[in-house]
């Protein structure tokens, strides 16, 4: 088993071990997605963004930023085509090397999982994978999810509820979004 496969089952497995952080506040009701409010030394925290200047990227070194924070309701429906019936958070603190986020879809999903990786690491791949072009250093499509290298962060996006072809156009849009935030 690979190491970037065993993140992802990692990631998942502690998800359905530890239970889902469900948002049932405003942000499951269509009102703004949570972000974070202060750093332990009291100041505000940093929203990531390497290219809108809002914080420092995290591309290559820091804490893995909440996915939950990086995109909001808004943004999710208009690059699924689908309104959010939940939100389930990971329920990680800051320092975790892997973070995720689900937003549960009618007739669909999204979501998004983000891990501390290496490019070699990221090269081991499983057979079945397809290589795909125009988004991030490298990225592969494996089971309807798509992989990405984004200097030593690794984005899964998992898009599901339209055409294979159309969740992965779907899903390399939102990675592009989400490399602009890490």
């Amino acid at each position: 088993m690979n190491r970037h496969f065993a993140v992802i089952a990692a990631t998942a497995a502690v998800a359905v071990l530890t239970g889902c952080g469900v948002v049932t506040d405003s942000a499951a009701a269509g009102g703004p997605s949570p972000t974070p409010s202060s750093t332990a030394t009291g100041g505000p925290a940093p929203t990531p963004s390497s290219a809108a200047g809002l914080g420092d990227s995290v591309k290559d070194s820091g804490d893995i930023p909440d996915p939950c924070t990086l995109l909001s309701k808004a943004e999710v429906k208009n690059l699924t085509g689908r309104g959010i019936t939940q939100m389930d958070e990971d329920g990680a603190t800051a320092g975790d090397v892997s973070r995720f986020c689900q937003w549960q879809q009618p007739d669909g999903q999204l979501a998004v999982f983000l891990a501390r990786t290496t490019e070699s690491d990221f090269q081991v791949k499983i057979a079945e994978a397809e290589p795909v072009d125009g988004v991030g250093e490298d990225a592969f499509s494996l089971a309807g999810h798509l992989y990405v290298l984004y200097g030593t962060v690794s984005i899964d996006v998992y898009s599901r509820g339209d055409s294979d072809e159309e969740n992965l156009g779907k899903a390399k849009k939102i990675a592009k979004v989400l490399m602009t935030r890490i």
